[in-house]
């Protein structure tokens, strides 16, 4: 049976819904007959600008879903349940995917050249490197 290729929104909020929870967009899409294939849903996402903001939010929302996971996580490890260096890998991929999927929150503080509000000074010092260092100014 032929993938879906014409465009549903409807489908496109199921899709995005599950996407939300926290699972991979691949695996959502090969887990359905009734779910276009990848590189549909891609091209509706270029396509459409609702179902571009949508997934976007939940991508957000699938960021949010693995900080409940890290919680998890981090229950497991204090029940001992996990050890430490199991913990410190998944929490750290984890850490690294909710950084991916939701910067403005998760990810690490980046200040551009270009923010007025938190310039970048410089300082240059104009050295002279014929100069003798011992050189006082006299002569």
């Amino acid at each position: 049976m032929a993938r879906l290729s014409e465009y549903d929104f409807d489908l496109c909020i199921e899709i995005c819904n599950e996407l939300a929870d926290g699972q991979n967009i691949k695996r959502i899409l090969n887990s359905n007959d009734k779910y276009p294939d990848w590189t549909t849903f891609r091209r509706w996402k270029q396509n459409n600008e609702e179902l571009r903001t949508l997934y976007i939010n939940s991508q957000q929302d699938k960021a949010i879903a693995l900080e409940n996971e890290l919680d998890d996580l981090r229950d497991l490890l204090m029940s001992k349940e996990i050890d430490a260096s199991t913990y410190n890998t998944l929490a750290q991929t984890l850490k690294w995917k909710m950084a991916k999927f939701y910067p403005k929150v998760f990810g690490d503080k980046l200040q551009h050249s270009n923010d007025p509000e938190n310039p970048i000074n410089i300082s240059i010092l104009n050295i002279d490197p014929l100069s003798d260092a011992t050189d006082n100014g006299t002569t």
